[in-house]
Formats: structure tokens, sequence, C-alpha cells
């Protein structure tokens, strides 16, 4: 990955953690500028590409304001259902192997 591409990826992971915590007011692009330490248009860029890839979204009613998409709780709520999973299975393992042989 060429140095530009590592700068996006690691602004776009730092976005992340920026819009996290903001879901019901969002934040002003001028905002998430200052905390990223970056210029608004580059900002807006990221904010574009991560909704692009539905990551982010303009909040409803606001187009001022930006928080994280629905999707990023739907990848927490899958891992968390993966390890209600596992849970279960080393639950059922842990009887098996656990019981009384008499």
């Amino acid at each position: 990955m060429s140095a530009e591409g590592n700068n996006a990826a690691r602004r776009a992971l730092r976005l992340l953690f920026v819009l996290q915590g903001h879901v019901s007011d969002g934040l002003r692009l001028k905002q998430v500028a200052e905390a990223m330490q970056t210029t608004p248009s580059t900002a807006l860029r990221d904010l574009q590409t991560l909704a692009d890839e539905g990551i982010a979204e303009r909040l409803p009613g606001n187009d001022e304001c930006w928080r994280l998409s629905p999707r990023v709780v739907q990848i927490a709520v899958a891992t968390q259902q993966e390890f209600a999973r596992m849970r279960a299975r080393t639950d059922e393992l842990e009887q098996r192997y656990m019981r009384d042989p008499s």
C-alpha cells in the first residue's frame, strides 16, 4: 500500500473514533476536522468515503452533521451473536464432558 493509501486508511480509522458517541446529534464538519487535526476538505473527503461504504452518514434533517451509520452497530451485534454461539457450544461441550459417568 502506498504512503498516501496508508494515510487515508489511518484517517478513516481515526474518523471512526471521532464519530463514536455522537449518534444522536452528530458532529459538524468543522468539529470533525478539528478533532482529526486536518483540513475540512480532507475531513469531508474521508467522511464521504465512509458514507460511500455505508459506515458514516449525514444526520437526517441536519445535513451539516455526520454520525456513524447503523452498519457499525450491526457489525458489533453480529460479533456479540458469534460470541453467544461460541459460549453455547462451549457450555454444551462442558456439560457433555463433565457429566458424572455413573
